[in-house]
């Protein structure tokens, strides 16, 4: 399904992505921005998929602490995959091998783009939920804390991805095109909120650049 696409991109988290939190950019850094803002916008093609099933659908065992603590009280799932489209891949191959500061530039504002897309699709579906009695957690990704990447296969399969918004899976369960993301989301008969994976599990959490920095991804949200 396609999606609405933002009006604008949120440049303060993607200046916090590209490590440049609170900076006032220049005359020069700004027509950069501006550039990799207005070539992004123009061939980002949204897309997203999602499916409610019952908790027992998926085989969530032993899939890490951090997702079974954020799925805790919650008797269903949503699964949900969404993507900016192949055409940014290909925007960005372009872009990195004709001018490297717009490639990074781009890179980073379509990351904080497809979060954009995602926290609107959580918001309509939470808001739908609601008015039925249901509660919504936040999204958790396979990959956060210790939840193996290999999980992106059962929710790509579950959602069928691949034709409700063109996202496949490769074989080292990584997502293509390369801008998409999946999310698991619990749902309950009473408030919950989940919980965020922590640094002490995370995959990344020797090459971090946000610990490098003495922050955490979190704060950035």
């Amino acid at each position: 399904m396609v999606r609405p696409k933002p009006q604008s991109v949120d440049r303060a988290t993607a200046l916090r992505y590209m490590g440049a939190a609170g900076w006032q950019p220049d005359a020069a850094s700004t027509a950069l921005l501006d550039n990799a803002e207005q070539q992004l916008m123009k061939t980002a093609t949204p897309r997203a998929v999602w499916r409610r099933l019952p908790g027992t659908a998926l085989p969530l065992q032993n899939r890490g602490h951090d997702l079974e603590r954020h799925l805790k009280g919650c008797d269903e799932v949503l699964v949900m995959a969404a993507t900016l489209g192949s055409e940014v891949d290909t925007l960005l191959r372009r872009m990195e091998l004709t001018d490297i500061a717009l490639a990074a530039t781009t890179d980073a504002m379509a990351s904080v783009l497809l979060e954009q897309v995602c926290d609107a699709l959580e918001e309509e579906l939470r808001a739908e939920l609601l008015k039925s009695g249901r509660y919504l957690t936040g999204r958790f990704a396979p990959g956060y804390g210790d939840c193996p990447l290999e999980l992106n296969d059962e929710i790509c399969l579950a959602a069928d991805s691949v034709r409700g918004c063109g996202v496949a899976v490769t074989e080292q369960h990584l997502l293509a095109p390369r801008k998409s993301t999946t999310a698991l989301l619990g749902i309950a008969d009473h408030p919950v909120t989940g919980t965020l994976a922590g640094c002490s599990t995370c995959h990344l959490q020797e090459t971090c650049a946000f610990r490098k920095k003495g922050t955490t991804c979190f704060s950035q949200k």
